[in-house]
């Protein structure tokens, strides 16, 4: 079965001095630890019931959110001995 995790996306249209053009992150409340509410234009409250339609575009950034599908491995799986 493949792993999927869900990852949000921004988009910065016009980004400051200091800042890059996109951003990745694995959930909304750590969006805001790296980019103030400014810099994105619009709250954390406003984003979660924005991004349950999947994209939000706004005048300062472009949100959406995605799944990244990854190949379930067995690495850490411990396997089982069986003693005769």
């Amino acid at each position: 079965m493949k792993q999927q995790r869900k990852v949000i996306h921004i988009e910065l249209t016009d980004p400051p001095t200091g800042y890059r053009k996109h951003y990745y992150f694995g959930s909304v409340a750590a969006i805001y630890d790296t980019l103030p509410k400014e810099i994105i234009g619009i709250s954390k409250e406003a984003l979660w019931g924005t991004l349950k339609s999947g994209e939000h575009r706004g005048r300062k950034a472009i949100i959406r959110q995605g799944v990244v599908i990854s190949k379930q491995t067995e690495r850490g799986i411990r396997k089982e001995v069986k003693l005769c």
